[in-house]
């Protein structure tokens, strides 16, 4: 069976394997587009009016205050 991607994959694994990434930016709205961060804010209307400026297809994601330890 074929898998077929769906769109921002690339930019969901791109900041799966950037952690460090993630820690930049807690408690904001980040927009990856292809393997950057090309927006982030507290303003989620804002982050995307900037991504859209650059990506068609930005992967908007809410970056926790804190990470979550499940044990």
């Amino acid at each position: 069976m074929k898998h077929n991607k769906i769109p921002c994959d690339k930019e969901a694994d791109w900041l799966d394997s950037h952690s460090e990434e993630r820690l930049k930016y807690r408690g904001e709205y980040i927009a990856v587009a292809g393997e950057e961060i090309v927006a982030h804010g507290i303003d989620f209307i804002g982050v995307i009016e900037k991504a859209k400026k650059v990506s068609d297809d930005p992967l908007i994601a809410k970056i926790p205050k804190e990470e979550l330890m499940i044990v």
